[in-house]
């Protein structure tokens, strides 16, 4: 009986024990490998939509301040809240060089 226990078992394959917990650490291995890469994509992502979400939040700002800042803009302010108007050629200074 003990023979045929063991030709049966030679005919199946017999695989020595140390083999199955080896596949189970690698297929652990794999699965917690690929979850991290899945999971790493995944932050990528997002970190790159907040990064143009800020790049036009940028752009908008630098268009505001643009405007802001625009001569025009100025001008028209002094003009309509402070009451300035264009100074008289003796009221200008001019600084720099000048030939005496």
């Amino acid at each position: 009986m003990k023979r045929r226990t063991a030709t049966i078992q030679e005919g199946r394959g017999w695989f020595p024990l140390w083999v199955w917990p080896v596949l189970l650490v690698f297929t652990i291995a794999t699965v917690w490998l690929r979850l991290s890469i899945v999971k790493t994509t995944y932050e990528l992502g997002q970190s790159e939509k907040a990064l143009r979400s800020l790049q036009q939040d940028r752009e908008q700002i630098e268009l505001r301040v643009a405007g802001l800042r625009s001569p025009r803009r100025l001008e028209v302010l002094a003009r309509s809240r402070f009451g300035s108007t264009q100074p008289s050629s003796e009221q200008v200074i001019h600084l720099g060089s000048s030939s005496k």
